[in-house]
């Protein structure tokens, strides 16, 4: 009698007991509020299981504590007062010894972040162009976004990890601009590579000319050196040699068989052997 009064006497403090536990996930932190709504202010749950016969009547409140990211898009005025769309991208985590406090204080702790980020952007964009945040300065104005946020985020019981400029949008102006230079350049370039062509031709048509002209003069100065009476003489003097070599080997002249060089060739007579 008494075994079986034991047994029913656990079966109903384990009836008892089983709803008197709260399980935290893992990569949270709980929150113990009271029956009447008053907030534990005093301690942070870890993850597991949390027992007690206060928990038949107490709640617990999850919060995440694990780094996540939130990611916004914004319209600032670049330096050139030029409005430029900037897309944030903030890594953080709630701080886990504080979420019982930020349950106490904070309502909309994504509100607040957002607010926190846009005013951070709207100090350090404006000191810079879009094409600068695009291409060369873009690390700089990281790190200032950092030392912002890193400074004011802990004031909402939140930890900083990194904030990156996911993107950069061109200003319109900008961007037809660019546009139009590009157009320009390739007009530049196209312009400069004809005038090439030209001044190639151009050369090719001089030097041509020039050819032309060395030769025409080459040949008159030949024709008025061949017509001096020295280099006719020579000439004549030539034509005789070639006619008495000839005698030699056939026996014959211009002068007809047996005579051999006419009248008047005894100059030349003594050169042909």
């Amino acid at each position: 009698m008494k075994q079986n009064l034991f047994a029913v006497l656990m079966a109903v403090f384990a009836i008892a007991i089983f709803p008197s536990c709260e399980t935290v996930p893992p990569g949270h932190r709980g929150v113990e509020i009271s029956w009447g709504g008053e907030t534990n202010t005093q301690e942070v749950y870890g993850e597991g299981l949390a027992g007690g016969l206060h928990w038949l009547v107490d709640d617990m409140v999850h919060y995440d504590v694990r780094e996540t990211t939130i990611v916004q898009k914004y319209e600032f005025n670049d330096k050139n007062n030029m409005s430029t769309k900037v897309e944030m991208a903030l890594d953080y985590n709630l701080n886990p010894l504080m979420v019982h406090i930020l349950h106490t204080e904070i309502k909309d702790i994504e509100t607040k972040i957002l607010k926190t980020m846009k005013s951070a952007g709207k100090e350090v964009v404006p000191q810079y162009s879009a094409v600068e945040l695009n291409i060369t300065k873009r690390q700089e104005a990281e790190d200032k976004l950092s030392e912002i946020l890193a400074r004011e985020l802990p004031d909402f019981y939140v930890e900083f990890a990194r904030i990156q400029m996911t993107d950069v949008d061109i200003p319109p102006a900008v961007a037809e601009l660019a546009e139009q230079s590009s157009v320009q350049l390739g007009k530049n370039e196209l312009a400069k590579k004809k005038e090439a062509e030209q001044v190639a031709l151009a050369k090719a048509r001089v030097a041509e000319a020039q050819g032309e002209y060395d030769a025409a003069r080459l040949q008159a100065k030949t024709k008025d050196i061949l017509s001096q009476p020295k280099m006719l003489s020579l000439m004549d003097r030539e034509i005789e040699m070639t006619y008495a070599k000839g005698y030699l080997k056939h026996g014959t002249s211009r002068y007809g068989t047996g005579n051999w060089y006419g009248s008047n060739t005894a100059g030349v007579l003594k050169n042909v052997n």
